[in-house]
């Protein structure tokens, strides 16, 4: 990240011309500091909520939201009234305290200006639309992520040593999923049991709902990702089915069978709270039981929860050989290519569930961990 100064005394001087201010919010933080109204909540009851976010997108905000308040508060300044100083600082603590990537600290701060347009567009707030620090901000620092560093190489033996370490079902079955299938950690949060058909009359007993979607109907063993369309926070434009090998079956059962009973229909939960996963709580998962071992270095990235899709896809492509055209199927990518105002040779190119099964299950890599749990 690459930063530049603030308002500098040119600056003020100019201000100080045009009988303006570097800080035109200032004079009004006594007075929301007098209120009893929580501008962050008006934010979320006229926007947010009828936006229909995710429980994802606005555990996300809340977070921002939280961080952003700590933050002013150590700053002596209430939190709808920042200066472009203050804004800097947020950054540089985001970097620098928090650990956050140049990218992250970005998103972080646009999140922020949803908001703070909101304040600017509504009659009842005093911000200036002439006025927007974090908008200032974004257009002067360099916040783009420095060119990433190549995975560590984990070998299967590797892998299945962290694996068969990890006792908890639900994180064997996080990070199982997501080597396995190659899923990101929105979708592992999203995955619901109508998503997953099993071949289990017990599990088909407790839970109903299990294997309804139709893109999993009369498909034994299976998972439907669903698109961004279907499902809100998915990333993937193109919805797909995966196959469950014997492994990740297996781990599946006894995911469920020990399952909290919510009544919900997410499949992960935390354990304390029993509360659907969020992709914090993912990234957690991993850091917990990899990065100590590996940490980002000067050559490598930290293995996190994306590291499972590097190695699903690196598995298909390079060990295995497969056609591109089959991985990104599974993958979940879109068809390069295609735009809606006219027809190319790809969106005549089409893959399906029947094209990957068979050989997916004979050429995928196996942990071990049936021998270990005799699981069946």
């Amino acid at each position: 990240m690459r930063d530049t100064a603030g308002p500098t005394d040119e600056h003020e001087a100019i201000a100080d011309a045009f009988d303006r201010t570097t800080d035109p919010l200032a004079v009004h933080a006594p007075t929301f500091d007098d209120l009893t109204v929580d501008p962050f909540d008006l934010f979320f009851d006229a926007v947010a909520a009828p936006r229909d976010l995710t429980a994802d997108t606005k555990r996300a905000y809340r977070r921002v939201i939280d961080q952003w308040v700590a933050h002013m508060d150590r700053q002596g300044r209430h939190p709808a009234c920042p200066n472009e100083r203050h804004v800097r600082q947020f950054v540089r603590h985001c970097c620098d305290d928090r650990g956050n990537q140049p990218d992250t600290a970005r998103t972080k701060l646009h999140r922020l200006d949803a908001i703070y347009h909101f304040w600017q567009r509504d009659p009842a707030f005093p911000h200036p639309q002439t006025y927007d620090p974090f908008e200032l901000v974004l257009s002067k620092l360099d916040l783009t992520r420095p060119p990433q560093k190549d995975p560590p190489r984990l070998s299967i033996d590797e892998l299945t040593t962290y694996l068969r370490a990890l006792t908890h079902i639900r994180d064997r079955a996080v990070v199982l999923i997501q080597l396995k299938l190659g899923v990101r950690a929105g979708e592992v949060c999203n995955l619901r049991l109508s998503d997953v058909t099993i071949d289990h009359p017990d599990l088909a007993a407790a839970y109903p709902s299990l294997g309804s979607h139709p893109l999993v109907t009369g498909r034994d063993n299976a998972v439907c990702i669903p698109s961004r369309y279907e499902r809100s926070g998915n990333k993937s434009g193109r919805p797909r089915v995966l196959p469950l090998d014997d492994e990740l079956r297996a781990t599946f059962v006894a995911l469920l069978m020990t399952r909290p009973d919510t009544g919900a229909n997410e499949v992960f939960y935390t354990t304390s709270t029993h509360n659907p996963l969020d992709t914090e709580d993912v990234r957690r998962i991993w850091a917990e039981h990899f990065q100590d071992d590996y940490p980002e270095t000067e050559t490598h990235r930290a293995v996190t929860s994306h590291f499972g899709r590097h190695r699903f896809t690196t598995h298909w492509l390079v060990s295995q050989d497969w056609n591109r055209e089959l991985v990104k199927y599974m993958r979940g990518d879109r068809i390069e290519g295609v735009e809606v105002s006219r027809e190319t040779i790809d969106s005549y190119v089409h893959t399906y569930y029947e094209d990957i099964v068979e050989r997916y299950r004979a050429e995928i890599y196996d942990f071990g961990l049936l021998t270990v749990s005799g699981a069946r």
